[in-house]
């Protein structure tokens, strides 16, 4: 009997330790959490989300996207390359439409479209972040004089800005820290601002690193929905895109695991995030990958 109790701790022990290594504590958690909320009709409702698209490579590219970001105005994609420095238009079923060289930038990460021809950029290791504008007809364009604004906070290297989101409902700039620690920032006054006026920037911390109501291992992306004014927050360690309410309430989950929503294998590396009208949500992931699922019937 002893004997018997012993291996089943061990079995215990290994399960539970098999299941650190994949994240699967953090997911099993995440869904028993909202498994206890409440369904809100208001809410996009991740958990039906199905895959239509699913691991369609990005032909044309020579290094990895990173980013995403939809035009309402254009209803196409754009990202940006974690190497060299492009911004790139894609179609909603990941064809490449267009490349844009942009000099005077290293190491882009976020991206976010704001309104007409007017992007906002962040810089991962310098936490640099940038206005610029992207007329449909350009090739190149240079950040030489482009607004911008270096927030500098927990400077370390490889772990800096990682996604933005403008939130066009409070006209603020919704930024992830990727990690050490983690955090979700707003910055309001800084895209908006006017030429000759004082710069009144502010930034409020939205998810700190000891929030309750933030359990992922990492940050990758982040879409903030206009519509129902609930956050999206994409982690890539933790395979898994949260909604949030406007209380900071999770509310849904979609899981990016094989055998999850419909997919035929895991999403290796998840980089951005991105929203359309009719909900449907667009993913890309390393090396070069486009994902997009589809609300449930």
């Amino acid at each position: 009997m002893k004997k018997l109790l012993a291996g089943l701790l061990v079995l215990l022990v290994l399960a539970a330790a098999a299941l650190h290594f994949l994240h699967l504590d953090s997911l099993l958690w995440h869904a028993w959490r909202l498994g206890a909320q409440p369904s809100q009709a208001s809410g996009l409702q991740l958990d039906d989300y199905r895959v239509d698209l699913e691991g369609v490579q990005i032909a044309g590219l020579d290094d990895d996207v990173s980013a995403l970001t939809y035009n309402s105005e254009s209803q196409t994609l754009f990202a940006v390359l974690n190497g060299e420095p492009l911004l790139v238009e894609l179609s909603l079923a990941g064809e490449l439409l267009r490349k844009v060289r942009v000099q005077g930038v290293q190491d882009m990460e976020g991206l976010t479209h704001v309104a007409g021809n007017r992007y906002v950029v962040a810089e991962e290791r310098s936490q640099r972040l940038l206005v610029l504008d992207v007329p449909p007809d350009v090739s190149v364009i240079d950040v030489a004089g482009a607004p911008s604004l270096t927030i500098g906070l927990d400077l370390n290297g490889n772990k800096g800005f990682e996604g933005l989101s403008w939130d066009g409902r409070t006209q603020r700039l919704l930024v992830v820290k990727e990690r050490d620690p983690l955090r979700v920032l707003s910055v309001t006054g800084f895209v908006d601002a006017r030429v000759g006026e004082p710069l009144a920037v502010q930034i409020q911390e939205l998810k700190s690193p000891g929030s309750p109501r933030l359990f992922m291992h990492d940050l990758s992306s982040l879409s903030m929905h206009d519509e129902t004014g609930h956050l999206l927050l994409l982690s890539d360690e933790s395979h898994m895109v949260v909604e949030y309410d406007k209380a900071g309430e999770p509310l849904s989950l979609l899981g990016l695991w094989r055998g999850m929503s419909g997919l035929q294998g895991t999403i290796p590396q998840a980089e951005g995030l991105a929203m359309d009208e009719q909900r449907r949500l667009y993913l890309v992931s390393e090396p070069n990958l486009f994902y997009r699922f589809v609300p449930g019937n």
